[in-house]
Order: structure tokens, then sequence, then C-alpha cells
């Protein structure tokens, strides 16, 4: 149900959007601004990602990641790792039953539709970038998060998806 939901979801996104999504996944060429405020919550957040069994450098790479995205799209990057908690509990190499991928639980059409077909949603950056991008949309569309969380696991209208995230924000704040 879930993939149908998100494919109905993509054909409900409209030119305008479907521009603005490309922007979004653009990889920005310069890295953002506030690199020593960045150091100090990268090496906060990893000792955290490292309890879900994630080595220090893999926990920094996804930290730092979460961090740039999360920045460049205006979205708190606690709530990004709650959501990656919910989706993959910080493996890379998730992949759902019904298909979605990687450590936000990217579904491959989004690559397809918005980015390159050769993207890999495997990689950390590229997963991450991509879930930033499509989280934003739907916060964009939706106005709030919780909204915006329950479209982005294709449940609209249902608060037990949002819930969940929202549970883990605490141990990211």
């Amino acid at each position: 149900m879930r993939i149908i939901e998100h494919h109905v979801g993509l054909m409900d996104i409209t030119p305008y959007e479907r521009r603005r999504l490309k922007v979004f996944l653009e990889v920005e060429s310069k890295m953002p601004k506030n690199q020593p405020r960045r150091d100090i919550w990268v090496n906060k957040m990893s000792t955290k990602i490292t309890s879900f069994g994630k080595s220090e450098h893999e926990a920094k790479a996804i930290a730092r990641w979460v961090w740039v995205y999360s920045q460049r799209h205006n979205l708190d990057p606690a709530l990004v790792l709650a959501l990656i908690t919910i989706e993959s509990r910080f493996d890379p190499f998730a992949t759902s039953s019904v298909g979605a991928q990687g450590l936000m639980q990217i579904m491959p059409f989004w690559k397809n539709e918005l980015g390159t077909k050769s993207d890999n949603l495997f990689d950390v950056a590229t997963n991450i970038r991509y879930g930033c991008a499509i989280l934003k949309h739907y916060i964009k569309r939706y106005r709030t998060e919780r909204k915006a969380l329950a479209a982005y696991n294709g449940s609209k209208g249902r608060d037990k998806y949002p819930n969940k995230v929202f549970s883990q924000l605490k141990q990211f704040e």
C-alpha cells in the first residue's frame, strides 16, 4: 500500500514543485558556513549514532551530511536524525519490503523523476540529500511537520508515523 501512496503523491506534484525539487536535489559546490558549530554538533550526535552499532567514522559521516542538508533546506537536523532512526536505524543499506532504500528509505522512483537514474540511494550523502529535499517539499506543501512526515511515509492523514518520529526527537536535541 505504501508504494501506491508514494506513487500517487508523486503524480500530484505540480510542474512548479517538480522544478523546485530538482533544485533541492542539486549538489551544492560550497559547504555551508558555521563550521565550528557544525563540528560541535557532529561530534555530539555521532556519539548517539554509534549506539546503533555504527563506527565513529560512519557516525560522523552520517551526522555531517545530516547537518549539511538540514542547513541547506532549513530543517531541524534532530528531526532528520529521528526520521532516520525510525526508517533504517542508521543502516545505509536498509531496503524495505516495498523497495525503499538507504538511511532515509527513499523510493527509487524519486531518482527517476527528479534526479538521475545513476544516483546511488545507498550512498549516505546521496540518500540524505534526497531525503531532506523530499521532506522539505512536503513541509512546504502541507505546512506542518506532522502532515509532512505522514506524507513522507505514505500515510497521509494518519498520526502513527509522525508520532514515532517525534518520540525519537528527544535523544537528538
